[in-house]
């Protein structure tokens, strides 16, 4: 665990295009699937707590490229924007650019570069090729360069696109695809980190990283594709798209939350010290699920996936920026935040104290 705090100097988000409603996925879904199993799409949706996403595909066939201005770059690109703004500075000011991501533009060159194209950036940049906890270790690259002294701003930016690897007539066969259908969303959100100057600023610290997946299968898993190719670019069967076996994601998935609360707590940031919790963004339930498990009043969770989705790699940083922009913590209060991804159940966390209203 990584305790040295870093300041917060801003977030952002980049949505694409309009909200698309359960409904609406239903009818997408209906292209190719067939009538029941499109009705089934909407049921999950409802089941899980999600009821809106955005996707950067225009659903006008079962395999499409994302439309221009939605590219997995050109939205890293504007919640990068966004962050920089609100702290005030210019994208020069900026001494590294940290992306993560599982749907690149392209696998190589690394999506981060047509990031740095679409911002002007001729700084340095690195891409992590991580879901979920990507911003765990995101966090320990920008706190060693941080406090080390070779940065002095980092900004990270956390990405996906992955409804554009949606496969509507593999999932005539693969329920596991009508789950990503229902729960999944695109989108991208970021953060501008410093030293921490200890001046009543918003700052992150306790960074925490594990896994419990050695040895195990991996219950999510993408074998190759870019983002900006359609599905089936290959026909190699279950390599351009999402295989999800949710079973074993739910069998092992609370194991995860239980690690990262237990890491939160060792260094005393237990349930009274914490005033909001942000999880996993898998499903709009999570309060309601891990609630009973780690002796935690809903009430405390804080849960945007109802309105975004699983936005995989963004997830955190969309969550941070809602929890910032809709002013849930009063300054000294602290957000715990847990992170969990099925791919080989990584975990993942930090915990962020508001910082005093600007003048």
């Amino acid at each position: 665990m990584l305790s040295a705090p870093l300041g917060v100097l801003g977030t952002g988000t980049a949505l694409p295009g309009p909200p698309v409603s359960n409904e609406d996925m239903v009818r997408f879904m209906a292209l190719g699937a067939g009538a029941h199993r499109s009705r089934f799409v909407g049921k999950i949706a409802d089941q899980l707590g999600v009821y809106q996403r955005f996707l950067s595909r225009d659903r006008l066939a079962t395999r499409e490229l994302p439309r221009a201005g939605d590219t997995n770059p050109e939205l890293s690109a504007r919640a990068v924007r966004d962050a920089v703004d609100q702290a005030g500075l210019t994208i020069d000011d900026v001494d590294l650019l940290i992306g993560h991501t599982t749907t690149p533009h392209t696998l190589l060159p690394p999506n981060v570069s047509w990031v740095a194209d679409h911002l002007g950036y001729a700084g340095h940049y690195l891409e992590l090729r991580q879901a979920c906890t990507g911003f765990a270790n995101a966090l320990m690259i920008a706190s060693s360069m941080l406090t080390s002294k070779a940065a002095d701003r980092v900004c990270i930016v956390g990405s996906e696109t992955g409804s554009v690897l949606f496969d509507v007539d593999e999932a005539r066969k693969d329920r596991g695809q009508l789950v990503n259908a229902a729960q999944m969303g695109d989108g991208a959100g970021a953060v501008v980190l410093s030293r921490y100057a200890e001046d009543g600023g918003a700052h992150l610290s306790n960074v925490y990283f594990g896994t419990l997946g050695l040895g195990k299968p991996s219950a999510f898993s993408l074998i190759t594709g870019g983002s900006s190719r359609p599905a089936h670019a290959t026909d190699q069967p279950g390599t351009n798209f999402f295989v999800n076996d949710y079973n074993l994601a739910r069998a092992e998935g609370l194991d995860l939350f239980h690690a990262g609360f237990a890491a939160l707590k060792s260094v005393g940031l237990d349930e009274p010290e914490v005033a909001r919790y942000l999880t996993h963004q898998a499903n709009g339930r999570m309060g309601e699920v891990l609630s009973p498990v780690l002796g935690i009043p809903e009430k405390k969770f804080h849960n945007c996936a109802a309105d975004y989705g699983n936005t995989g790699s963004a997830s955190t940083w969309i969550g941070l920026h809602s929890v910032r922009s809709q002013h849930l913590l009063q300054p000294g209060q602290v957000l715990g935040v847990l992170g969990a991804e099925a791919t080989k159940f990584m975990f993942g966390g930090f915990s962020y104290v508001e910082g005093e209203p600007c003048d």
